[in-house]
């Protein structure tokens, strides 16, 4: 009789020696630096609102922070075994909430966000966070079938496609967008081929095109990103990265935040940065960010079980594609949308689960070096 199930490496006594990764400590390093110069901007955004004021900002911003420690060290120390077994219902649970926010009233037409008494929260997040748990469990279970269509393309794609299509009826397209990519990207390093992509593609592209050209706001957006004013929101960012020149005009000192560009301590506190710390802050993000990257993409090639693998660089690609899709939109290079910088922008939800994403890749990288496997076995009896 055969059974699948996961299973443990007998290590050797060296090899035991060796569980730590200095690259998890470089991961660590990136992580707070960001966390902290997040606190830092919070305070001098959100500190130059007369309601709000930097002792009350501070407080908040912290209080945000906790919840991600929290989160990171749920991540850190929860057995990979039990994510395995939950990892599929707990992406349907969270894609049914997302449907939650169309019980409650919109804000400028779009419902993203649920609302519990005074505080707000955005099942976008944690519905991102197990999809890729999900496609990272599909992809490791198809094993040497990926390259097909049925057990590699069908299965980790569709995990992909169910979310994105409950994130259009919001709509959300641009988190729809990211969820599409960060599972594509993925499939493709697990082995799925090119060639069943592109059919799916073209049409998923030109449908996509047509159901977000219906909403105003997308036009606006697309017409704006196409011919920019200096008074979009956009281009007012443009100007706040321009004018902090190569050092910037100092911490607090910048002007740009006191109503002119949107969004500044959230969507757009990347602008605000180039203005207060110029060239040399937004290389300090862009390198960390690309650091962030290559870490996860090292702890990756030495991770040998494919689902310990595959969540590895699912969720350093999560982190690397929000961070990019954030910093294109800053930089003029993509149509306004509402994506975080991680760990800097103020979205209490996103800096959770992205503490969260950071407590996983350690977790899954420390399991596989202590032995754990979850590639399947075969046993007799």
């Amino acid at each position: 009789m055969t059974a699948e199930a996961p299973s443990t490496i007998v290590a050797g006594e060296g090899e035991r020696e060796r569980v730590h990764l200095p690259e998890l400590d470089w991961l660590m390093l990136v992580t707070v630096a960001l966390a902290c110069l997040g606190l830092v901007m919070a305070v001098s955004v959100l500190g130059s609102d007369v309601n709000v004021g930097p002792f009350v900002a501070i407080k908040q911003q912290s209080f945000k922070l906790m919840f991600g420690l929290a989160a990171f060290l749920c991540m850190a120390v929860v057995p990979m075994r039990l994510l395995h077994r939950v990892a599929l219902p707990m992406f349907l649970v969270t894609t049914a909430l997302c449907l939650v926010p169309h019980l409650m009233h919109d804000v400028k037409g779009a419902h993203r966000w649920i609302y519990l008494g005074s505080h707000q929260f955005q099942p976008v997040e944690p519905a991102r966070f197990f999809m890729i748990l999900s496609v990272a469990l599909l992809l490791a279970r198809a094993g040497q079938g990926v390259a097909t269509f049925g057990r590699g393309f069908r299965p980790a794609m569709g995990c992909a496609a169910l979310l994105a299509g409950v994130l259009m009826s919001q709509p959300d397209n641009g988190n729809a967008l990211i969820v599409l990519a960060i599972a594509s990207v993925l499939a493709l390093i697990a082995g799925v081929r090119m060639l069943h992509f592109l059919p799916f593609a073209v049409v998923g592209l030109v449908g996509f095109w047509f159901f977000a050209m219906q909403h105003g706001y997308v036009r606006d957006r697309v017409a704006g990103f196409l011919a920019p004013t200096p008074d979009s929101q956009v281009g007012l960012g443009l100007i706040a990265v321009g004018s902090g020149g190569v050092t910037g005009q100092g911490l607090g000192q910048g002007w740009m935040k006191m109503g002119f560009v949107p969004e500044a301590h959230n969507d757009f506190v990347f602008a605000i940065i180039g203005e207060e710390f110029g060239f040399l802050g937004s290389a300090f993000v862009l390198v960390a960010f690309a650091a962030f990257g290559w870490i996860g993409w090292r702890l990756a090639t030495k991770v040998r079980d494919p689902f310990l693998r595959y969540v590895v660089c699912g969720y350093s690609l999560m982190i690397c594609m929000q961070a990019a899709a954030n910093l294109l939109v800053v930089s003029g290079w993509a149509p306004a949308k509402g994506i975080d910088l991680p760990f800097v922008s103020t979205g209490g939800t996103s800096l959770m689960f992205c503490f969260a994403a950071v407590g996983l890749i350690g977790n899954a990288a420390r399991a596989d070096r202590a032995g754990t496997s979850f590639m399947k076995v075969t046993a007799t009896s």
